[in-house]
């Protein structure tokens, strides 16, 4: 066993802030969430002890993520990433998912990319969310209310499979630090978090990587951050 936590790049992508280096480096275990796997390939080394979610949502370079790369890109830097680290090792995550843009069909072809795990989430319309899609111009009139329809995430998450779901009202949640990640990292899991999203159910084990509160620089409209 390296450690008993589990770092996690939670608040700011691991391609931007690069406080997750050193833990890393010393060779902790760490779950790195990045919507630039093409940028973060080169960072990192084949004996890096590390889960690497893949953040591709189908609309890089358009004007909701205007900073990152083309899906293209980013889907082979993924296979390239099983190749590196072993397909236990990557989770293709498609987050957000945004029904009323993008077809179930579209999320599907997507979603046939991977070489193990999916996870998904959908969009949480906060208000300034909701401006910046405004101020680009893209209708929303489509998602009045915080979350998409029930029945709606229900639909893709059928279509999809019925993949990991991150903390989802309705639909079963998968923790982004669970008993299966612990198992991969060689870690002993740990009671739940404590102060956490109802529907998180993330183990005691996760601890964050990138303490920063400034808006990352890559720009996406939906993000969480104002």
């Amino acid at each position: 066993m390296t450690d008993d936590m589990i770092g996690i790049t939670e608040r700011a992508d691991p391609t931007v802030n690069l406080n997750w280096l050193p833990w890393v480096e010393s060779g902790k275990p760490a779950i790195l969430i990045t919507k630039s796997p093409s940028r973060l390939l080169p960072m990192l080394s084949a004996g890096n002890n590390i889960i690497i979610h893949c953040t591709i949502t189908g609309l890089g370079g358009t004007p909701i993520e205007p900073s990152i790369y083309d899906p293209s890109v980013e889907v082979q830097a993924y296979h390239d990433l099983c190749r590196v680290f072993g397909s236990h090792r990557v989770i293709l995550r498609i987050d957000p998912i945004i029904p009323w843009l993008i077809s179930a069909a579209e999320y599907v072809r997507l979603a046939s990319e991977s070489e193990g795990r999916v996870r998904i989430s959908f969009l949480d319309m906060y208000p300034h969310a909701r401006s910046r899609f405004s101020g680009a111009g893209i209708d929303t009139s489509a998602q009045s209310s915080f979350h998409a329809l029930l029945s709606v995430r229900q639909d893709y998450y059928n279509d999809l499979g019925e993949p990991e779901v991150c903390a989802e009202p309705g639909l079963p949640s998968v923790p982004c630090v669970g008993v299966e990640d612990c198992v991969v990292l060689g870690v002993s899991p740990k009671d739940n978090l404590r102060g956490q999203r109802p529907l998180c159910g993330c183990l005691g084990n996760k601890t964050e990587l990138c303490n920063t509160l400034p808006r990352c620089s890559y720009g996406c409209l939906y993000c969480y951050w104002k």
